[in-house]
């Protein structure tokens, strides 16, 4: 533990450079909003126009202070916001004035695919418990991009939230009118009848590359400290509701077996969802046969020489949801987007739920508490296995989470944890308990940490293991410094089956620091914020007793329009198979809105790198870059084109280990919100695989939808008639399978 002695003297230096060590609440809430109550008579249309009654009301006339480039400025354009509600739902609108309207970056696109335009936001927490938010994004085209944040840092934008929005482009900037039905939200109403929620708005314009919220929102505070209290009177408690979610899919694939012969099969799939409504705070929900979405697939990534999986988030709407409440404490924090991620990516990855026939879940708020329950089976155990006889084929292993949060106070809070899986047909048995704190101590300093126990039985009769997993981050923010240190150790017995973890018998440290800049230069406009940094991370192997040593200098840039860059020269020693490698390399990572209707991503990768064998490790030289285009022809129309260029070579010889080209086409034509047409082209020269897929996808409302799509894998193979095997890489590309699919469900709403 001779680092846990290092972090604490980290804390230490922290705390006595913390001119602010008073541990108290954040932000005092300077302003109370009193929301707008309509009259029963009056109706407002979400069309953008802000022609209503109630928009001409005195409106919220507040500066919104910058957070991105640069902390603390003005933003240069006017923004006025506007809070009322009836008995069904709450609204909000906004008058954005923009000095040169022309400008404005917007687009007719599918939902949650917005994030380079102009935008408002709404960031709301409906419980006031300081703990969670949901954020609601709208450009001015009027589409929805949403997302649910955690006082734990994490902003999760799986989730599809049921609400409405529109916006209208004026001469004088833009206006967004939003609704939010309270059935969609959870609440609580207190024995006066009122109901106080807290409530941030946000407001991005891409080409001053310039984001700002109001409330103001300060370095090392997150948004939920610093909200204002908005107060809803006599809401009332929403009654009892159901909804039911029925959805269908079918497939039809097709298999080259042989060079004229194909093996073909058909799926269809029914299952349902229902949601209860318990209380306005409180909701039970069951599935089954739950939905896996066919229309966002994983990303098409290079997999070669790989140390560690490949993690891919979860798409199933069920398990999308409550994330807020099981995000636990684990060190995943970074001073940069190149992510110096912990070891443990994940502690609740439902992905590893592979095939369930059947979940439940109950999850709330109650006073300072939230919580979640869920249950379900997974039927992958018990799959037939192509080659032999699974002895366990039918039976199924069981999964439990149970999760709570306490809040004290600010974005302070105490949680505890349980996962299990059990699989009784071989006596495996996983079951892990946990607590986790998170515990501001200034406005600038924050700290968390987190326990792990896992007790394993890998089958019947076998010896239970138990491990331990330990997880500590400090982080002190300021105007003028970013500084991290975080520590983790996970015992060589530990084993989580719920989560996402790439390696175990480890004890790691970590420090950066680095400070802001403000650049304020006639001679370079463009340039608006500056941070140099240096990382320092140590990783000791348990079993082996070797370490990983990694020293990173880097500077970030952040710049108008709308763009960032982030620059990094890394030198690690890295332990592998038995030896310590020794290597360098530079890392860039960038990208930029160029003008409204293109926009460039890019990254590259220079320098040593092991070639992962478990025989043959060597050291090698790896080139990898990739570049990205995404171009707007008009607000309908989305073109995108992807390269990546991967060469590596022996250090020593010079020989060609391999070399890979990645390309990736696609193209998007938004009709309307609600219905697009998708078409993506993917080829591997490595793997000679080329990917073809089509989409026609039609959503009323998060939950309502029609999707047709139509997919083909090409392989380079030859039949080789003789034998009667494929013989892979040698004769041409060729369709070795296809696909169609067809899915539709639709949501009920049950008062």
């Amino acid at each position: 533990m001779k680092y846990g002695l290092y972090l604490l003297l980290v804390l230490v230096l922290m705390c006595l450079i913390n001119v602010d060590s008073q541990a108290a609440q954040v932000v005092e809430e300077n302003q109370v909003i009193l929301a707008d109550r309509l009259d029963d008579s009056e109706k407002i249309t979400i069309d953008g126009k802000l022609d209503e009654n109630i928009w001409k009301l005195a409106p919220i006339d507040k500066a919104f202070i910058t957070i991105v480039p640069n902390f603390g400025e003005e933003m240069k354009e006017k923004t006025l916001v506007w809070a009322a509600y009836d008995s069904k739902n709450i609204y909000f609108a906004f008058k954005c004035y923009d000095s040169q309207p022309d400008k404005i970056k917007t687009s007719v696109a599918q939902r949650d695919k917005t994030s380079s335009d102009d935008q408002i936001a709404v960031l709301l927490d409906s419980m006031g418990t300081i703990q969670s938010s949901y954020e609601l994004y709208v450009n001015p085209s009027g589409i929805q991009m949403d997302a649910l944040s955690s006082a734990g840092g994490r902003s999760d934008v799986m989730p599809d939230y049921i609400w409405e929005s529109a916006g209208l482009i004026t001469a004088e900037g833009y206006q967004v009118e939003i609704s939010v039905p309270l059935e969609t939200i959870r609440y609580k109403v207190d024995k006066n009848k009122e109901t106080r929620m807290r409530v941030m708005f946000y407001r991005q314009v891409t080409r001053l590359g310039a984001a700002g919220t109001w409330p103001q929102m300060r370095p090392g505070q997150t948004d939920l400290n610093c909200m204002n209290s908005i107060i809803y009177k006599e809401l009332g408690k929403k009654g009892l509701n159901l909804e039911i979610l029925p959805n269908f899919t079918y497939s039809h694939d097709a298999d080259r077996i042989e060079a004229e012969k194909w093996e073909k099969t058909n799926d269809t799939n029914i299952g349902v969802g229902i949601k209860y409504g318990i209380t306005s705070s409180i909701t039970a929900e069951a599935t089954v046969n739950p939905d896996f979405s066919q229309v966002e697939s994983d990303l098409f990534q290079m997999e070669i020489n790989r140390r560690y999986p490949v993690f891919y988030s979860e798409k199933r709407p069920f398990f999308m949801e409550s994330q807020d409440v099981l995000d636990f404490s684990i060190v995943h924090d970074s001073m940069s987007s190149l992510l110096e991620r912990g070891m443990m990516i994940s502690p609740i990855h439902t992905r590893t739920i592979v095939d369930p026939g059947w979940a439940a879940k109950l999850s709330g708020a109650t006073g300072k508490i939230n919580f979640a329950v869920m249950a379900s089976d997974d039927r992958s155990p018990g799959w037939v296995w192509k080659d032999g006889v699974n002895p366990y084929q039918g039976e199924n292993a069981l999964f439990g989470i149970v999760r709570t949060k306490f809040n004290f106070g600010a974005d302070n809070y105490f949680g505890l944890l349980y996962t299990g899986r059990h699989f009784s047909a071989a006596g495996e048995k996983n079951d892990v308990g946990g607590l986790d704190l998170k515990y501001r101590f200034s406005e600038h300093l924050r700290g968390s940490f987190s326990y792990l126990h896992s007790m394993t039985r890998p089958g019947e009769g076998l010896q239970t293991d138990h491990g331990n997993g330990v997880n500590v981050i400090f982080q002190y923010l300021s105007p003028k410094i970013v500084s991290m240190a975080s520590y983790e150790r996970y015992d060589s017995d530990f084993y989580m089956a719920t989560a996402f973890q790439n390696r175990v018998g480890i004890s790691r440290f970590w420090l950066g620091f680095g400070p802001y800049i403000n650049v304020k230069s006639k001679l370079v406009p463009w340039l608006k914020r500056l941070v140099p940094y240096i990382h320092y991370a140590n990783l000791h192997d348990l079993g082996t007793g070797l370490n990983d040593i990694s020293r990173v200098f880097g500077l970030y840039m952040n710049f108008a329009p709308m763009g960032e860059l982030y620059l990094e020269y890394r030198v690690e020693d890295e332990a592998w198979q038995g030896k310590v490698y020794d290597r360098n390399y530079v890392i860039a990572l960038g990208q930029i809105q160029l003008a409204k209707w293109i926009r460039l991503t890019g990254n590259m990768y220079w320098g040593s790198q092991i070639y992962y064998d478990f025989y043959n490790p060597f050291l090698g030289t790896d080139r990898t870059i990739s570049l990205g285009v995404g171009i707007e022809p008009n607000l309908r129309l989305k073109l995108g084109f992807d390269f990546l260029n991967s060469l590596f070579k022996d250090r020593y010889t010079h020989d060609t280990v391999y070399k890979a080209n990645i390309y990736n086409i696609n193209a998007t034509y938004q009709f309307n919100k609600y219905f697009f047409l998708r078409g993506i082209l993917r080829y591997d020269d490595l793997q000679d695989k080329m990917l073809t897929d089509m989409l026609a996808s039609f959503t009323l409302i998060p939950g309502t939808v029609v999707h047709l799509g139509y997919g083909s894998l090409y392989l380079k193979n030859q039949w080789d008639k003789d034998n009667g095997v494929w013989i892979p890489g040698q004769g041409s590309l060729m369709q070795m399978r296809r696909g169609l699919f067809f899915k539709a469900s639709y949501l009920w709403r049950i008062k």
